[in-house]
Parts: C-alpha cells; structure tokens; sequence
C-alpha cells in the first residue's frame, strides 16, 4: 500500500474522481511508494513590463515510484468532450451544456515542468538534467476513449475508466515511455530525500525568542507597577520597613521612594551592600534627581565620610580584614558624622537584610532629624548573602508584606518556591515561560560547549548581550568556564558597565550580582550536593529569582 500525503482518509477527498483515483493508487502501487495529492504551486515570473508576477497551479497527483520514476497525474472526472477541429476540451453537464475545461495534457505538462524547475534548483543545482525518469499522464476515470488519440498526447499517457483495475502497470508503462534508457532507472535513496525535500520542504516557525521575552516582560511590568500602589497606600508615613520575597519589586519601590521625597525637595540618601547594585541603581537615575539623591554602597559611604573628616581609612589584611567591614567601618562613620556638617532629609535602605546591627545607627545619624528621620528600609531575610548573624533593622514599626513576585515567570518563581520550600506567590496573569533546565555535566569541556552553543542559540533569536549573564559562586579564575572567558573575551565580559552597553555577556558572582537582574540566566559552577558549605540555600536562591524569563543551571 502507497503512501499518501497529505495523510488524509480517502473517503475525505471530496471530488469522487479524485477519491476512485486516490483509491486505485494507493491500493495498487508498492509500499515505496509516495503519492501527493492535490498538490499546489506558485510561481514567480516576469511579465511583459519587466514586473514579477505570481502564476498559481495544482497537480492532482504527483507519483513517486523509487523504482522507476516521477509521474504528474491529472485527472479528469465526469462526462468529457474533445473537439478536435478547435482543439478545446469541455466538460458535458447534466443539463447537456458544454462547460470549457483546460486542455488536461496541457495543465499536466505544465505542471510537470514546474516540479522539474523545482526539484533542479533545490536539489540538483550544479546538473542541467535530473537522474531518473520523470512524466505525465491523464487519467478519465469517468470515460473510455476511442479513434485518434488528441494533439499532444500518446496512448501510453492516457488512462481511462477501464484502465483503473490495472492502474499500476499502467504507470509503469508510461514511466518506461518517458524514459530514456532501455531500463527503468532508479530512485536512489539520496535522490529520493532530494525529491522529497524539493516538493515538499520542512518549514518550521520557530517562535523568534526575543519577540516571546518582549511579550513576557509587558506582562511582568504591568505586574510590577502595580507595586506602585503601596507607595500610595503609605501615603505620608515617613518611616516604614518593607520585606519582600525575590522579585517583589523592592528595589523599583525603594526607587520610587527616594524619588518622592526628591520631588518633596528633600536630599535623599540611598544605601544598599552591593556596590555593583550601586553603581547600577546610580545610573539609572534621571538626570534631575542626580544632585538630589546620593546613592552609595554602605562601606562606599564609609570610607567617602571618613576621608571628608580626615580620619584614617585603611582597611587592614588577614584575619583582621573581615572585623573591620564589620565592625570598624561603621564606627569610623559614626565618628566622622561628628565633624561633618552634611546631614539627608531622608534615608532609603535597599538589602537591608545584609547590614549588621551596629550599621544602623550611623545611618540614623546621617539623617537631619536623626532617629526620627524619614527612613526606609527594604529587605528579605531569605536573601542573606553576608553577615553571619540573625539580622536586625531599625525601630520602624512592624514590616509591611510584598509576599508576590513580580519579575520572574511563574516557573522560575516556582523553582524560588521549590528552594526555599515555601510557597511564593505570582499575580494572575504571570507568564507562565519555560521551566528552568537543570543539566549536569562531567568536565569542563562539555560546560563550555554547552555554554558556546546556548549563548550561540540565544543571539540567533535575537536576545542581545545585555539581556544574558553567567553567573557563578567563584570568581573567574576559579570557574569552570574561565578559558571561555579568557578565549573569546570580545564575546563576555566582567564589567557590568560593558554589558549594560551591550558590548558583552556579563560574567558575574552570584553575590556581586545581587540585586540586578537579566531576562536569560546560566548559572555554572553550582555544586551536585545544593546544600554545601560554601554554597548555602541563601546564595541559590538569590541566583535563580535573578533570572526573568529563562534559567539554566549547569552543575559539576
């Protein structure tokens, strides 16, 4: 039994000349066999003014016999008349009335002669002639036929309603007529994966994965300047601690804070740990909030304040090293407060969750109405990277809640959840995406390939370098990937400045990379046991919720 395509049930086809037809065939002819049915055309050429024109056309069958050629067939069904003074074919209604049809060797010729054109350019492009046997044949599955045989055609290339019982020899014998050799030749198997590609090509559309991000981030942002609503529902309130998870907008929020004690005319400090998060959160601001709001890292400050009031800063190595980011940094701020006479109308706190206890007062100092000051302070304890103590915030009144993410797809807020094993919630309407891949790998040879071949995949589909990072417990010399790095160093890049410019994929810590964010996140280096000692829950976790829309985790 011959192959059909499309693959449809004969009874389905519509016209019964076409249905007895397609039923002969398929019973008759070998399982090699491939049969199109209602094959369509179009075909692009110059008219008389030199303008390119579209021609449109449809083969009822073409036959693909691998073991002696391609046949066109055209069928035509029902009560057939030719004149053979006008040469014009008509088809006889019920009523007796002649309806004109096309000359039917003529469509199969031409229809023919397209597939040639076609089969040639696609898979024969260096050979002026194909390597099998190639034809046409009308069939009139309705009609037999007597006297000459019609301008144009032959007895071998004619069949008739007695001839479907032996349809297949018939072929066969047309085939063997159009041939040029003494014997059938055959469709060899690379000749037949040419005719088939050819005339049946695999088209594919592929979701283009920057249009699929864009759609995803509208979602997202819609989601997130919902968030805006607390600033609304605080009204007044000039003192607040705010926790939320992951991606509950805590930063756009702390933002938007300092933003509207500037538009109030207050000077305002924003403090975070990061200073990567710093320098980020600094240049983002417009530029007439520029002389209004200082933004700083906490030892930044530090250490600017410390040589405002010409006290020693000079952080010590070793052991000691530790103790004073700890300690002494923050008592050299409380003592260099006292000298300085440059006070904040208000202070906003971003990774609260990351100050040690003895930092808070300095920063209660710094504001012009000290302890009662307008402060804000943004955290989420599951988020902290650093102090190795329980932390504590400043007597601002019990936390508001931002209990929903925001930024990431729900399957990645899920994978968040799944870390933490609590249960993290996504507004209705998050884009579901596509669920983080989890991949390991022996050496590091394969890491790298996997990483050439993703970013490679990435760029294809249109993501830009500053939407992908590679993030990583370990600095670069200690990274599975450092010879990548170093290798195609015109291709990442360590510098977020560069990245945010596009000039690179940002090789980053997870922990200097806290508080930013991209739309596509690998993250390698991550060890088989999750719960390692140099690698807690915490740093896992802050490194997934960076991830808006895609997340690969690579483990070795």
């Amino acid at each position: 039994m011959a192959k059909l395509i499309p693959k449809v049930a004969i009874d389905d086809i519509s016209v019964k000349s076409e249905r007895d037809t397609a039923r002969c065939l398929v019973d008759q002819l070998p399982n090699d066999c491939i049969i199109y049915h209602s094959y369509p055309w179009l075909n692009s050429s110059r008219n008389d003014r030199g303008n390119t024109t579209l021609k449109e056309g449809e083969t009822d069958f073409v036959i693909i016999l691998p073991s002696h050629g391609v046949l066109v067939l055209e069928v035509k069904g029902g009560v057939i008349s030719y004149d053979d003074t006008s040469r014009n074919w008509s088809r006889v209604l019920d009523s007796g009335h002649l309806k004109p049809i096309q000359d039917p060797f003529e469509q199969a010729r031409r229809n023919m002669h397209y597939l040639e054109k076609v089969i040639k350019l696609r898979g024969y492009q260096t050979s002026d002639k194909l390597p099998f046997t190639y034809g046409y044949a009308v069939v009139f599955p309705d009609c037999d036929y007597q006297g000459r045989v019609p301008v144009g055609a032959e007895p071998a290339i004619i069949f008739s309603a007695s001839d479907l019982d032996f349809l297949s020899r018939r072929i066969i014998t047309a085939l063997s007529q159009w041939s040029r050799s003494d014997r059938p030749n055959l469709i060899e198997k690379d000749d037949l994966n040419k005719i088939t590609k050819a005339i049946s090509p695999k088209f594919d559309l592929l979701p283009v994965l920057f249009r699929k991000i864009e759609e995803q981030e509208e979602k997202l942002f819609r989601l997130t300047q919902e968030q805006l609503s607390l600033l609304a529902f605080l009204g007044e309130r000039s003192r607040a601690c705010i926790e939320g998870v992951a991606g509950s907008g805590k930063t756009m929020l702390a933002q938007a804070k300092a933003q509207e004690f500037a538009d109030k005319g207050k000077s305002v400090l924003f403090v975070c740990y990061n200073k990567t998060l710093a320098n980020w959160i600094n240049s983002t601001l417009a530029d007439e909030y520029k002389s209004k709001i200082t933004v700083k890292h906490f030892h930044g400050l530090c250490a600017e304040w410390a040589k405002k009031a010409g006290m020693n800063w000079s952080p010590t190595n070793g052991s000691q090293t530790n103790e004073f980011w700890r300690d002494a940094a923050g008592d050299i701020l409380l003592d260099a407060i006292d000298y300085i006479p440059q006070r904040f109308d208000a202070v906003i706190v971003d990774e609260g969750q990351d100050f040690y206890p003895n930092w808070w007062m300095p920063l209660e100092m710094i504001n012009r109405e000290e302890e009662s000051g307008p402060m804000y302070v943004f955290f989420d304890p599951k988020q902290n990277l650093y102090i190795d103590q329980k932390g504590s915030l400043p007597a601002l009144g019990e936390p508001l809640m931002l209990p929903t993410n925001c930024r990431n797809t729900q399957s990645i807020a899920q994978k968040c959840s799944d870390i933490l094993d609590v249960s993290i919630a996504t507004k209705e309407g998050a884009p579901v995406g596509d669920k983080p891949l989890n991949i390991s790998f022996d050496n590091e040879t394969e890491i790298k390939n996997f990483i050439k071949k993703t970013t490679s995949n990435w760029l294809k589909g249109k993501l830009t370098y500053s939407q992908i990072a590679i993030l990583s417990p370990n600095k670069k010399s200690k990274s599975a990937v450092r010879d990548l790095l170093t290798i195609d160093n015109s291709v990442f890049t360590e510098d977020v400045e560069s990245w945010k410019s596009s000039k690179g994929i940002l090789y980053s810590t997870i922990k200097n990379f806290k508080g930013l964010e991209a739309d596509a996140v690998i993250l390698v280096d991550i060890p088989l046991d999750e719960k390692n000692q140099y690698f807690k829950t915490a740093d896992y976790y802050v490194a997934c919720s960076r991830a808006k829309h895609l997340l690969i985790i690579v483990k070795s």
